[in-house]
């Protein structure tokens, strides 16, 4: 796309590229803005897979990802999670808020597992040695020694920051 028979759009981003030297006032953050909307642009335009949206997010780095897909609407939100996960439930994507955490569950790519280094040989091992942790004891009720077959109940484990009406009571 040309406006008033210039150059297109990238070749046009791409001379600014070019000539970074010459334009010592754009600064960073208007890199970054300009990075900003294209992102916006590639989030809410069809045809995005996981994948191409992993690589965006390597290449502009993740605040910038980050910022833009939390500006997403709920429609613009649920549209983009409903194009990377077609099974996805309504619920999962109810809100803009859990579409967004659904996309980014979808983002992280599987991590593998990180190979052994022998410590004998120095040498990385195909597979990590497996580590058994004993299991844990399952706990026991305190000893009885009323006699009765109750046991006194166990105290709250913190506090509850809601002390409830009665405690604004004045008279």
């Amino acid at each position: 796309m040309s406006f008033a028979g210039g150059s297109p759009g990238l070749n046009a981003v791409q001379a600014l590229i070019d000539a970074q030297g010459t334009f010592p006032a754009i600064a960073d953050k208007d890199w970054a803005t300009a990075a900003a909307l294209i992102v916006k642009k590639l989030l809410t335009s069809a045809g995005q897979t996981a994948e191409s949206l992993i690589a965006l997010r390597s290449a502009v780095g993740a605040s910038i990802f980050d910022t833009q897909l939390k500006t997403l609407s709920h429609h613009q939100a649920k549209q983009l999670a409903r194009r990377l996960d077609k099974a996805v439930p309504d619920l999962e994507v109810s809100t803009a808020r859990a579409a967004i955490a659904h996309i980014l569950t979808l983002l992280v790519p599987a991590i593998p597992e990180p190979a052994a280094i022998d410590p004998v040989t120095d040498h990385i091992t195909a597979e990590p040695e497996a580590v058994t942790e004993p299991a844990p004891e399952p706990e026991t009720a305190a000893a009885d020694t009323t006699g009765d077959g109750d046991t006194p109940p166990s105290p709250p484990a913190a506090p509850n920051p809601y002390f409830g009406r009665k405690s604004f009571r004045t008279g």
